[in-house]
């Protein structure tokens, strides 16, 4: 139903002034808009229910039904959510009076939309229930898929992934044959957003494509897609293709001048802006999309502005006002229990607290946000609330406790990198998927012309045949003319063949880019990158088959654990640059001493790891000598100012280990920590081998003095 004539109508014939609101939204016209039509609704509220009792008594039932949906409709047009709901539950009650289960369930659909906007979950899960049931009886099966894809937004919203995804799958059955478009692109688009969130980016993407094509093709609510497309590419860090998606979002919206869809996309665009550093930028747009949705009512969004809101003041110093949003966003995120929301505020004003050396507070909030955030699996903000608790415990003088947040700092950065590196290439493997598709579309027409152009060759002859009977002379003449035409045909299958060869070429050029920046992604995912060796868990996957195929045959291993000396006087001292330059340095010296076959890799900070087979592992002692010496030489030429950098290296054979059926990656990685650490008790600058006579507890409580480093 197009409301703008009658919402045109209503605001011409005179309503009473907003309320004190209005103050709340002053500058925002989208918002102060929002104020303005909730006093006029309030007025119609009134207005309707002295028409509906007159319509009743003069028009009857019918009258009053008619007068309860344009009450309805009207309330929606003007976005009075909450008016709207109520408005609409009367209609849908009317409806069920009058055993019009299609027009029960619209307003049904209309109600649950409601509240959803007001973040009512209880409601809406009652009323995408009554929706199921009444839908089932009436055997409608797209009001069936639309009450499943309320339970998938709640689900979603309350973290249960795979709940959701199973609801998102039946609505797409429901609908397989349903010719309604908007419905389709609502689902698909949705469903998008589980499988974002799941992980699976590829097909979340190829999703949100196909229902921003429908979208694009109807023409209604644009902006959905185009905002759940750049959160994908903002996934990838790719923040050009993002910001252009939230540009053409935000001009879609505006058109419509809609703040129910206007105030999303905005407060999605403030943390792309916050996240790039933009904090100015990001508190403008957080603010407005805020003072829209206090208008509204809308409190799952108020909870995620103000968010927002507070990481842009935190970026620009305004520390005491973002202080006041972030704690105004706990309070929404635990009042609708929403995990994230709670976590993300909690990092953020734990980072506060840090900053004013409040550890105590800053403790308590970092270590519950930090709880939420590994249930979350929300590994961005992992990784910054991991680097907070490691400066929390520093700050403590807990260096225990800061090297174990340290390292689940790298490990998650790790993971991040890699995860990223992967959902790259899912992006790059949906883009050759439909290059591919495309490709075989042009084949296809272009088969189909050539079809066309036989069947009309084909259609000549046969004429020229018949004509043949009739006169020879019109035959000779005909043939000639038929002669003429085919030399044509000829001509044009030539230049569309042509066609077709530039087309395979100019496809084959692209796959072969794709393939190469496919191969550059998966060595990024791989290795270090401050030093290009293998990465930790690459490492850890090339140590484990190296171990089975030297258990299963019988050969040597042996591994190296080199740590080195002085680091952490080297990152205080003369800071972290040069900290980097004798890392890469040093492992440059190392590359040296090895030989085909021989793998090193990062196991994390300062600590890297050698691994040697075969004839190279009964030589490991000496290869060991070997590195020590090459890196002392190599880093005495460093100008260090009289701080002696040097490398302890543990030496670990399998033979070497208690129990060889029980050997394993970490017991070959303890092993050398523990012999690395008996090097560097005894001074430093030398190899240890370990031997089973070791006491394991002595030697790592020696190793981990930091004195000692």
């Amino acid at each position: 139903m197009n409301h703008k004539p009658l919402l045109a109508f209503l605001l011409g014939i005179g309503m009473l002034p907003a309320s004190a609101a209005e103050t709340v939204v002053a500058g925002v016209p989208v918002a102060a808009a929002a104020v303005d039509t909730r006093g006029v609704a309030k007025t119609l509220d009134s207005l309707f229910e002295g028409l509906i009792l007159v319509g009743g008594a003069i028009l009857g039932s019918r009258g009053e039904f008619a007068l309860a949906r344009i009450e309805a409709h009207a309330m929606s047009a003007l976005h009075a959510v909450a008016a709207a709901g109520e408005a609409w539950h009367q209609v849908e009650t009317m409806a069920r009076a009058q055993g019009d289960l299609s027009e029960a369930m619209y307003a049904l659909e209309r109600e649950t939309e409601d509240a959803l906007l007001l973040s009512d979950y209880a409601r809406s899960r009652e009323l995408a229930s009554r929706l199921l049931d009444t839908a089932r009886i009436a055997g409608v099966k797209e009001y069936e898929a639309s009450a499943h894809g309320y339970f998938g937004i709640l689900a979603r919203r309350q973290g249960d992934l795979d709940a959701a995804l199973n609801s998102y799958e039946t609505a797409i059955g429901l609908l397989a044959d349903s010719s309604n478009d908007f419905r389709k692109a609502l689902i698909l688009s949705n469903f998008g957003t589980v499988l974002r969130d799941r992980g699976d980016f590829a097909r979340a993407l190829e999703l949100q494509l196909d229902a921003l094509a429908i979208r694009e093709r109807i023409g209604d609510r644009l902006e959905t897609s185009l905002r759940n497309v750049a959160l994908l590419y903002r996934e990838i860090e790719d923040e050009a293709t993002a910001r252009s998606y939230f540009e053409r979002a935000l001009a879609s919206v505006d058109r419509l001048a809609n703040p129910e869809t206007y105030a999303p996309v905005l407060g999605s665009y403030a943390s792309l802006l916050n996240d790039i550093g933009e904090h100015a930028a990001a508190l403008s747009a957080a603010s407005e999309a805020l003072q829209i949705d206090l208008a509204l009512g809308n409190r799952a969004n108020q909870g995620l502005e103000r968010l927002e809101t507070g990481r842009a003041l935190f970026g620009l110093g305004r520390n005491e006002e973002s202080v006041q949003q972030l704690e105004g966003a706990l309070e929404i995120g635990r009042e609708l229990d929403q995990h994230e929301i709670v976590s993300r505020a909690l990092l953020h004003l734990a980072e506060i607290s840090q900053v004013r050396h409040d550890s105590l507070r800053a403790r308590g909030m970092i270590d519950e946000a930090i709880a939420g955030l590994e249930k979350a699996l929300l590994r961005p903000q992992l990784v910054q609330a991991y680097a907070v608790r490691e400066k929390i415990a520093l700050a403590e003088h807990d260096p225990e406790g800061a090297l174990r947040f340290l390292r689940r700092y790298a490990e998650q950065r790790e993971l991040l990198l890699g995860t990223r590196a992967g959902r790259q290439l899912s992006d790059l493997q949906a883009r050759h998927a439909r290059a591919e598709a495309e490709k075989d579309l042009t084949l296809l027409q272009k088969d189909n012309e050539l079809q066309n152009a036989r069947l009309e060759k084909q259609e000549i002859e046969k004429r020229l045949g018949l004509v043949a009977l009739t006169s020879l002379g019109l035959a000779l003449l005909l043939i000639t003319w038929r002669f003429n035409g085919i030399s044509r045909l000829n001509r044009t299958l030539r230049l569309k063949n042509s066609e077709i060869d530039q087309q395979s070429k100019a496809l084959a050029e692209a796959n072969s880019r794709l393939e190469e920046r496919a191969s550059q992604l998966y060595q990024a995912a791989i290795t270090d990158p401050l030093t290009g060796v293998y990465n930790r868990s690459h490492l850890r996957e090339q140590v484990g088959r190296m171990l089975a195929t030297s258990i299963a045959a019988r050969r040597s291993l042996a591994v190296l654990v080199i740590d080195y000396d002085s680091f952490k006087q080297v990152n205080d001292q003369l800071g972290h640059l040069f900290g980097d330059r004798v890392l890469v340095e040093g492992i440059a010296a190392i590359r040296q001493c090895l030989e085909h076959g021989d793998i090193i890799g990062r196991f994390g900070g300062e600590e890297f790891i050698v691994v040697l087979e075969g004839e190279r592992a009964l030589a490991a002692v000496g290869v060991a000598e070997a590195i020590r010496s090459q890196v002392q030489e190599s880093l005495s030429r460093l100008p260090t100012h009289g701080i002696a950098v040097t490398v302890s290296i543990g030496v670990v054979r399998l033979a070497d280990l208690p129990a060889l059926e029980e050997a394993s990656v970490d017991a070959l990685f303890d092993a050398g920590d523990q012999a690395m650490y008996r090097a560097k008790a005894a001074g430093r600058n030398r190899v240890a081998l370990f031997s089973r006579a070791m006491h394991p507890i002595e030697e790592l409580i020696r190793g981990r003095d930091p004195t000692s480093q």
